[in-house]
């Protein structure tokens, strides 16, 4: 009867670690098992339990099987300003074995990459050496470390595990009562995918000034699972914003000679130049020849836009450009000027500080992050006075007309054609009336 047991038990672990962690099926670390603790270990877990909400079956058969092979476990959560060497040190590890650790992960992951709440778990055997570590930086990026058996050489093998991605396609739709950013998420999307929609339209709409109560919006893209759990967003297939400037549609093309977003007639949603440097804040002063100065109190003329935004907020280079200035600019304080193609030029004033390598001389991409909100110089709060000359006379950045990017070229016209109808229809088809999302209020 007992032989049976002990039978039963082998098999029933075996099951259990086979679906709970197939890695230990190929797993090479190797321990030397007592056969009588192994017989009296596995009666145990023979005998009816009933475990507790925080004690379940499966976690009894994970303890008992490292028992049995010497090994102990701890897991946890990188805490703030700590290292994966004072992890292992705490762990356990001599120092010269856990700089060696970590010397050999870098192979796959940089430890200075580490960050507070990153989760790890690590098996050390009874000489307090290491034998497996597993480093989770989300759903989708988890490394792993095994050590090597003794007759392979001393090491570890490292890899960065492939954890299987669900793609579904997911379709977001609403009307904007508050505002975008609150509308997206009512009507089902996140942060991400407004941002992404935010950047998507952001060479046509400027969202800080030109939305209003009542626009719409559509968007069908690419949503990521991991066990059933969605993990984030991949590509927008096709977009559609309606709002006071017009409806804006946008729709994702590749072919092996052009990829990118482009509108019904095949032309590039991408602009040489943004509508705006912020992405999410307000208009607080206008292209003005004749403004009396907030703090002069003379009539003198605005020659930008000026954006109120919180002190921190990123600013970013409306376009490619090289920056030829960055520094203390009298009444607009610490500003950036930056010269483009076609006789532009553009200012950021009034900077609390200067972006990362933003220095004379420097190139500068579309979207790279030059400065960051603040209010220093003639200024009465934190604010961005955004500034455009062509040729170098200042024009009003809100109304100025920028060259787009290339179209689909003729001879892929017709394929274009073909997949617009299709996301078209798909655009037109998402729940109608669109769905109404709107801000509680107490």
């Amino acid at each position: 009867m007992r032989v049976n047991r002990v039978l039963h038990a082998l098999v029933l672990a075996g099951c259990a670690a086979a679906v709970a962690r197939p890695d230990r099926l190929w797993s090479p670390i190797r321990s030397e098992i007592d056969s009588v603790a192994f017989d009296d270990s596995l009666s145990s877990l023979a005998d009816p339990f009933t475990p507790s909400i925080d004690d379940t079956f499966s976690s009894q058969i994970d303890g008992k099987i490292y028992s049995l092979r010497g090994l102990r476990r701890e897991e946890g959560e990188m805490e703030r300003g700590q290292t994966l060497d004072q992890v292992l040190r705490r762990a356990g590890l001599e120092a010269r074995e856990a700089q060696a650790f970590t010397q050999a992960l870098r192979a796959v992951f940089d430890p200075r990459r580490a960050r507070t709440g990153d989760k790890y778990e690590l098996l050390v055997d009874g000489r307090g050496r290491l034998s497996q570590f597993v480093y989770r930086r989300g759903p989708m990026e988890i490394y792993r470390a095994d050590a090597l058996p003794e007759g392979e050489g001393a090491g570890w093998k490292v890899e960065r595990v492939l954890v299987p991605i669900e793609h579904r396609e997911v379709e977001v739709a609403g009307r904007i009562s508050d505002s975008l950013y609150a509308s997206f998420l009512e009507a089902g999307g996140d942060a991400d995918l407004v941002m992404a929609f935010v950047e998507l339209f952001s060479w046509d709409v400027d969202f800080s000034r030109e939305t209003r109560e009542g626009d719409q919006f559509r968007v069908i893209c690419d949503r990521l699972f991991v066990d059933g759990e969605p993990v984030g967003n991949g590509r927008i297939f096709a977009a559609r914003y309606q709002g006071v400037r017009g409806t804006h549609t946008a729709l994702y093309y590749r072919s092996k000679s052009v990829e990118g977003y482009f509108d019904p007639e095949g032309r590039s949603i991408r602009k040489s130049f943004l509508r705006s440097p912020l992405k999410f804040t307000r208009v607080s002063s206008s292209f003005n020849k004749a403004r009396l100065h907030p703090i002069l109190d003379i009539v003198r003329p605005h020659n930008g836009v000026d954006y109120a935004a919180s002190a921190g907020t990123p600013v970013r280079s409306v376009a490619d450009g090289t920056l030829i200035d960055a520094g203390w600019r009298g009444g607009a304080g610490k500003a950036v000027t930056i010269r483009h193609a076609r006789g532009y030029e553009t200012s950021y004033n009034h900077l609390s500080r200067f972006g990362s390598g933003a220095r004379a001389g420097a190139r500068v991409k579309q979207g790279d992050v030059i400065g960051f909100v603040g209010e220093t110089g003639l200024a009465t709060g934190p604010h961005l006075d955004f500034r455009v000359k062509k040729n170098g006379v200042w024009v009003d950045p809100q109304k100025e007309k920028y060259v787009a990017g290339d179209p689909i070229p003729p001879r892929e016209r017709e394929a274009y054609r073909a997949l617009l109808q299709k996301w078209l229809q798909r655009l037109d088809s998402i729940v109608s009336p669109v769905q109404v999302a709107r801000k509680e209020t107490p």
